[in-house]
């Protein structure tokens, strides 16, 4: 891919729209005459764009107006809350589906993929500047306010969609690996455990 290419720089709040989460009283547990399906981080993998499965349901009845937090495909998730403050793109989400008040919704206006964005807020320069704008000391919080001011810069749509078809592709292939890894750390681990269970009952 060039990159020789012309691209402009514009504050988040000129290319999205930043919503505030659903705040939900008290623990979520899923109610199966829930109404609404939640999201939320146990059900993401970094860097991949979220798409519903049925393991992940959890419903829950909102008592409250819920459209201002409902998201859509091609809204981006952001954690606002921790010191871990990923992105993720949405890719598939069942109607009705809110996002808690530990996730900022960004809603991105023409010009702006989702997935870029979720793409370029995971990178090493926007993550600078997030970790800047972070307070907090017990559950760090990314202010709002300042987070629509952070820069974004914008190539064309037609890159920014390539670009977030690697990422994407990068970031399946990471937790690949890391599935892998673990597996294989669990099978050694059983292994070893068998071997000495073996020489125990053999012991003279």
């Amino acid at each position: 891919m060039s990159l020789d290419i012309a691209s402009r720089l514009t504050a988040l709040e000129d290319c999205a729209d930043v919503i505030a989460g659903l705040s939900v009283a008290g623990r979520l547990e899923h109610d199966p005459a829930g109404t609404h399906q939640v999201v939320t981080t146990r059900h993401l993998t970094e860097g991949v764009p979220y798409e519903y499965e049925a393991a992940h349901r959890l419903r829950i009845v909102p008592g409250r107006a819920t459209e201002s937090y409902e998201l859509h495909e091609g809204d981006v998730l952001f954690m606002s809350r921790g010191t871990r403050n990923r992105a993720w793109a949405v890719a598939s989400v069942p109607n009705p589906t809110i996002a808690p008040v530990s996730f900022y919704i960004l809603r991105p206006s023409d010009g702006l993929d989702g997935g870029y964005l979720a793409w370029y807020l995971n990178q090493a320069p926007a993550q600078a500047t997030i970790a800047k704008i972070r307070t907090g000391a017990g559950t760090p919080l990314v202010q709002r306010d300042a987070f629509k001011e952070l820069e974004v810069v914008l190539p064309p749509i037609a890159v920014q969609r390539q670009i977030a078809v690697l990422g994407g592709l990068l970031a399946r292939e990471r937790s690949l690996r890391q599935r892998l890894s673990e597996a294989s750390e669990r099978a050694h681990s059983a292994l070893g455990t068998n071997i000495i269970a073996t020489l125990r009952d053999h012991h003279a």
